[in-house]
């Protein structure tokens, strides 16, 4: 079974194990009932302590969720990590807040209700049926107890509860329905004609002139970023693997083996009887009677669990719960069910969840895995770790050289290493592992660019960066004749601009002056459109120009107007008739849309104010 369980960690179908449980509380905090160990906490929230490995975690699962977004185009340079670290912070704050608003309520989930919702988390089924070894194995490969993750889950559940009463007690009231009718029902009917934005491109010339005028006037724009060219070295552990030797590997074995606890594992099947609200005890007494009383007549242990058991999620497998190797179930359980033989009923067993009838229905001794089944693992984790040291060791006498070294090349031939010399590069970084902020920072450092000192800097753990300047590039004004080229552009783009302003006001003066939007349209080759009783949400008028044709005043019309939008396009528009919503006029389904979007934006408003009212009220201390 070990290996088993070894083996489904590096398949595709363990990662989206993984993954499901993730993502049940990558909201919530999990960490911070996960993890021990020394008081390393940066944050404490009404006393309760954040530490500072929850904010890394948070932060990695938020730059994940940027790559696996991004895709290919992900670039981690791009990425702030002291920023993305403090809205993890900030993140985790608010989950903590809400937990304890939760709790302070006294909302609670049961163990039997968690113990549903786990019965149905596909990640735990086996064709479409919980698995009590599969959620066992899942738990353990993830870093999880059953207790660990049965407490993370009411965490889960008790917020869920919070944030679900919470948005339930907003609604949209009659006079909001109107409101909404009123503005988001009315009908316009429009002319429009369409401008492009290249109309007057190539039509503008910039003179020599121009060009040193901007220059004199806005010559601290032209200032060249600070770079630096360095020389490195980089050294990775891969670079170091060697062939491991079978003894190393037999010894490794034997010391593998030896630190596992294998252990016997029963197999269960259960009956669980919960008391359900308002039921007596006297009732409750007699179906536990009546559920014993059918096994002693003898009645099979799987047919009287699918008849009366209350856990859905074993009941229609007979009770059964999977194997335990004595930590998956709560203590009492465990301890009856180390008492029992093979096909032995216990007496009643009382938990949180309820009370249980338990059997076993099987027994077995787990076996480690062979050498040969190990052999791979083995040699990847002991290669890892000898070219680990020796890089360590070989960062430690690039260090000792360089330091007295005049530049790179020498301690690179004396350890049989690799210089090689980069482009100028800016604070923003370059390519590769260029793109590191640690080797930036040291890049940019006084050490390196004042005192001309060399610098090993640790990317990862596997992998480090010797760096040494070759040339510093300070900050300078740019002369005219390299930005030039750029002054031009930026002067031929406002040129075409006014023009096109220029041209927008000739044509409505024209249609002020009692010329049609068509005529105007024919005149100057322009694409023109009429729109009748159009809405908001309506496709016959162009999305870039809805807002400002439902700004305009819905008296004195006709309203004309020339506008240009964030792509650089034009609209010349006249709207000539306006109609008021009215609710009872409006489809249903728009109705209900429009009542929909109102609803969620009063949610998320009111989220917005509990949730800085938690804040404003906690007493919230940061450390960091």
């Amino acid at each position: 079974m070990l290996q088993d369980i070894r083996n489904s960690t590096q398949g595709p179908v363990f990662k989206v194990i993984v993954g499901l449980i993730v993502l049940s509380f990558a909201l919530f905090g999990v960490e911070s009932i996960l993890l021990g160990g020394s008081d390393d906490s940066v944050a404490t929230v009404n006393g309760a302590k954040i530490r500072a490995i929850e904010v890394q975690q948070a932060a990695n699962r938020q730059k994940q969720r940027i790559a696996s977004m991004l895709g290919e185009n992900f670039d981690p340079s791009l990425i702030d990590d002291a920023q993305l670290s403090g809205q993890a912070l900030e993140g985790l704050v608010g989950n903590k807040l809400q937990q304890q608003w939760a709790e302070s309520l006294g909302l609670t989930a049961s163990d039997a209700q968690l113990g549903a919702q786990v019965a149905e988390i596909p990640a735990f089924q086996i064709e479409g049926k919980f698995s009590a070894e599969l959620y066992k194995q899942s738990l353990a490969a993830a870093g999880f107890t059953p207790m660990t993750f049965r407490d993370a889950l009411r965490v889960d559940e008790i917020v869920r509860q919070l944030n679900g009463g919470l948005l339930s007690s907003e609604f949209v009231t009659n006079i909001e329905s109107q409101a909404l009718a009123l503005v988001n029902g009315e009908l316009r009917s429009v002319r429009y004609a369409k401008v492009a934005a290249d109309r007057f491109a190539g039509t503008v010339e910039v003179s020599q002139e121009d060009v040193q005028a901007y220059y004199d006037l806005n010559a601290a724009q032209f200032v060249s970023e600070e770079a630096v060219v360095i020389d490195y070295i980089v050294l990775r552990a891969d670079d170091y693997l060697e062939p491991v030797a079978e003894a190393d590997l037999q010894a490794a074995y034997q010391q593998e083996i030896s630190s596992y606890a294998y252990q016997d594992e029963a197999r269960v099947s259960h009956i669980l009887l919960i008391q359900e609200d308002g039921e007596s005890d006297e009732s409750y007494a007699q179906r536990l009677q009546d559920a014993q009383s059918a096994l002693a007549a003898g009645e099979v242990f799987s047919a009287v669990a699918a008849r009366v058991s209350d856990d859905i999620g074993s009941s229609n497998d007979g009770g059964d719960l999977g194997y335990t190797g004595g930590d998956v179930f709560p203590e009492p359980m465990e301890e009856a069910i180390a008492r029992l033989a093979i096909g032995e009923v216990s007496a009643p067993v009382v938990t949180d969840a309820g009370t249980h009838l338990i059997t076993v229905t099987d027994r077995r001794s787990s076996e480690p895995p062979s050498f040969a089944e190990m052999r791979a693992e083995l040699e990847s984790s002991l290669g890892q770790a000898d070219a680990q040291r020796r890089l360590v060791s070989q960062v430690e006498s690039l260090k000792d050289l360089a330091y007295t070294a005049t530049d790179l090349r020498e301690p690179a031939q004396t350890l049989q290493l690799r210089v090689e010399r980069s482009e100028p590069i800016t604070r923003r970084g370059g390519a590769g592992v260029l793109a590191d902020d640690a080797v930036i920072a040291a890049a940019f450092s006084d050490l390196v660019v004042t005192e001309g000192w060399s610098e090993v800097v640790e990317v990862s753990e596997t992998e480090f960066v010797a760096l040494k300047l070759v040339e510093h590039k300070p900050s300078a004004p740019q002369a005219l004749v390299e930005v030039s080229d750029k002054i031009i552009s930026l002067l031929t783009v406002q040129a075409e601009q006014q023009a096109l302003e220029s041209f927008g006001a000739d044509l409505l003066q024209a249609l002020s002056s009692g010329r049609t939007i068509e005529a105007l349209a024919q005149e100057h080759e322009l694409e023109w459109q009429v729109a009748l009783q159009s809405r908001r949400t309506s496709s016959d008028i162009p999305r870039d120009w809805q807002t400002a044709i439902f700004a305009e005043p819905a008296s004195d019309l006709p309203k004309r107007n020339f506008v240009l939008a964030a792509n650089g396009d034009a609209l010349l528009y006249e709207v000539f008739a306006v109609q008021a919503g009215d609710q009872n006029g409006l489809p249903e389904n728009l109705l209900g849309a429009m009542k929909n979007r109102h609803l969620r934006g009063l949610q998320t408003a009111l989220q917005r104010g509990v949730a800085q009212t938690l804040r404003d009220q906690a007493d919230i201390e940061i450390y960091q």
